[in-house]
C-alpha cells in the first residue's frame, strides 16, 4: 500500500502542471464532511500569497480563518480588508496567530476549532527571509529564518494534528520554496529554513498517514512580487544597525555581494503571485490520496521538478527497506 502512494505521488508530480488546470468540482474537498463546506485555517495572511489564498478560498466557497499576527497593530489595515470581504457567500474569521509564540498558536487554534466547528485543511504559510552573507549573520540571525519558517510551522502542525486525528481525516499544505531544492547564495539562513520544513513536513507525512491525514508541499520557483522581498530588506537594514566595527569591515569585503543579493531581491513584476495562490487552491481540492506530494509552480519549475523527482525515486526505495513501512499507511 505504501509503495503504491508513493508511486502515485510521483505518477502525480510528473503530471503537476495539469493541477492549475483543474476546476472546482463537487468531488474535491475530500476531508470536509459529505455536504460541508471546508474549513481551512491560513497561517501569515496579511500579505502575499497568504492574502491571495484566503480571499480565493472563500471565494470558492470555502470556510476561511486567516491567521496573522499584530492584527491589532502593524496589520490592523490588512485584518480589517479581509473582515470586509466576508459576507453573502463569503466567509473570512480573521484571528490572531503568532506563529513564534506557542501559546498564541494553541489559543489560536482552540478558537478556531470554537467558531468553526472543525479544521479540514492547514496552509502553513507564515515565513520571512532574513538575507545577508552567512559570514556576518550572527547564530541568531541566521536562525530568525529558521524559527519562523520551521518553527513556526512545527508549532501549527502539534496544534492542529491532534484536532485532524480525533476527526479522523484532514490535509496539511505546507509552502515552501524552489529554495527547499537549491541554494542561492546570501540566502543561506532561508534555503536552510526551507530544506528543514521540506525534511519535517515529509516525515510528517509518513506519520499521520495511517490516520487519514494527507501532507503536501508547495514550492513556488520564481521572485514572485509579494512583501516577502520588502520585509528582507527591512531585515537585512536592521541587523547591518546592529553590527559593531568589525561586522562593518566584513561588510565591506562582501560589497559586491550584496549588490547582487539587494538586485536578486528586487520581485519579478511579470510574474502573478495569483498563479501560486490559485494553484494551492487547486491542489486542496483534488480528492484524498490524489495530491502530489510536492507541486512546484512558477518558472523555475522545469529546473526543479527533475530533482524533486529523484528525491521521490531515491524515498520510495528507501521506505521499501523500513521496518515501519507496513504501519505508514492511511486507516
Amino acid at each position: 500500500m505504501l509503495d503504491r502512494m508513493n508511486i502515485s505521488r510521483r505518477s502525480m508530480l510528473a503530471g503537476s502542471a495539469a493541477v492549475a488546470a483543474l476546476a472546482m468540482t463537487g468531488n474535491g474537498w475530500a476531508q470536509a464532511p459529505a455536504g460541508e463546506r471546508p474549513v481551512v485555517l491560513i497561517t501569515g495572511t496579511s500579505s502575499g500569497f497568504g492574502r491571495l489564498m484566503a480571499e480565493g478560498f472563500a471565494r470558492k466557497g470555502a470556510y476561511v480563518i486567516a491567521t496573522m499576527r499584530e492584527m491589532e497593530g502593524r496589520n490592523a489595515p490588512a485584518a480589517g480588508e479581509l473582515r470586509a470581504l466576508s459576507g453573502d457567500d463569503v466567509t473570512i474569521d480573521v484571528l490572531e496567530i503568532d506563529v513564534l509564540d506557542d501559546r498564541s498558536v494553541s489559543e489560536g487554534v482552540a478558537r478556531a476549532i470554537a467558531n468553526a466547528g472543525r479544521i479540514d485543511i492547514l496552509v502553513s504559510n507564515a515565513g520571512i527571509v532574513v538575507p545577508g552573507p552567512v559570514e556576518l549573520q550572527t547564530p541568531a540571525d541566521f536562525a530568525s529564518n529558521i524559527e519562523t519558517n520551521l518553527g513556526g510551522a512545527l508549532r501549527m502542525y502539534r496544534a492542529v494534528v491532534p484536532h485532524m486525528r480525533e476527526q479522523g481525516r484532514g490535509a496539511i499544505i505546507q509552502m515552501s520554496s524552489a529554495l527547499g531544492r537549491a541554494i542561492d547564495p546570501m540566502l543561506g539562513g532561508y534555503c536552510a529554513s526551507k530544506l528543514a520544513v521540506e525534511a519535517a513536513a515529509d516525515a510528517l507525512a509518513y506519520e499521520v498517514a495511517a490516520s487519514n491525514i494527507e501532507v503536501s508541499i508547495v514550492q513556488p520557483a520564481g521572485a514572485y512580487p509579494t512583501r516577502l522581498q520588502e520585509n528582507a530588506i527591512r531585515y537585512w537594514e536592521e541587523m547591518l544597525a546592529r553590527l559593531g566595527p568589525a561586522g562593518q569591515a566584513k561588510r565591506d569585503l562582501y560589497a559586491r555581494h550584496i549588490e547582487a543579493m539587494l538586485g536578486g531581491l528586487e520581485p519579478d513584476r511579470s510574474l502573478d503571485p495569483r498563479e501560486v495562490s490559485e494553484a494551492v487552491i487547486e491542489l486542496a481540492s483534488l480528492p484524498f490520496g490524489e495530491r502530489p506530494g510536492r507541486l512546484t509552480v512558477g518558472p523555475y519549475k522545469d529546473g526543479i521538478d527533475p530533482v524533486n523527482a529523484a528525491h521521490d525515486r531515491l524515498q520510495g526505495e528507501m521506505m521499501q527497506h523500513n521496518p515501519m513501512a507496513d504501519i505508514l499507511t492511511p486507516g
